[in-house]
């Protein structure tokens, strides 16, 4: 019987819609010498260091991005420009069915956690939604210095939770981050949100199905025992 849930947050419980300032910062790097496939292979190059808070900043990213590539920037002015322009690159949003689903949960006696990875530059989405208020733990991959699908990361949550994994319904959208939760030992409800198929079908076959697919929260809600064990 589950004691804690825990849900991943982009494309769980929030998502981003573009601002076309993305397809702005790749014109004003096409027009510094630098190909789209090119920038876009230095952003990705820099991913893991972001989301594990070893690049502390958006400028920061984007300067190891050029380097990655071999572009010269030195007085910075390329980088600086690039960062203006990502920081608004994406307008998040929450799904419609998060606050209420969020409250039912904890009503049930659910402790609640939320475990993400994301780079420090994104972290005041959390406060300005005033998500924080609705976790009993949070556990960020910047702060923690560690990622999914890293095993220690799902450990950390399950601590700070006062659990055991194996007490754990682990809630994400992404297959390899599900098989992380259940290697040790979490139940895994995999969530495909409408618009977010995409996603699933890139990351091609997993060894294991999720003990669990859903589409919205409130199938969530109707699998899960009206209260939590104790």
């Amino acid at each position: 019987m589950p004691r804690a849930i825990i849900f991943d947050l982009f494309h769980t419980l929030l998502y981003d819609e573009g601002t076309g300032l993305r397809e702005r910062a790749i014109e004003i790097a096409r027009h510094a010498g630098i190909a789209e496939e090119d920038l876009l292979r230095g952003w990705q190059a820099t991913r893991h260091e972001a989301d594990r808070g070893a690049i502390r900043s958006l400028v920061g990213r984007v300067r190891r991005a050029l380097s990655e590539v071999g572009h010269e920037d030195p007085d910075g002015a390329l980088a600086d420009r690039l960062t203006g322009v990502l920081l608004a690159r994406y307008s998040p949003a929450l799904y419609a069915d998060v606050r209420q689903a969020l409250v039912e949960v904890r009503r049930r006696g659910y402790k609640v956690g939320l475990v993400s990875n994301l780079s420090r530059s994104d972290t005041p989405w959390l406060q300005e939604f005033e998500l924080d208020a609705y976790f009993d733990a949070i556990v960020l991959s910047c702060e923690a210095g560690m990622a999914k699908p890293e095993r220690e990361i799902y450990l950390l949550a399950a601590e700070r939770l006062e659990t055991k994994p194996e007490e754990c319904v682990f809630v994400d959208n992404a297959p390899a981050y599900l098989a992380g939760a259940r290697d040790v030992g979490m139940t895994t409800v995999q969530i495909t949100r409408a618009g977010s198929e995409w996603m699933h079908a890139e990351a091609g076959p997993t060894d294991a199905a999720p003990d669990l697919s859903i589409a919205e929260l409130r199938e969530l809600l109707d699998w899960l025992p009206e209260k939590a064990a104790q």
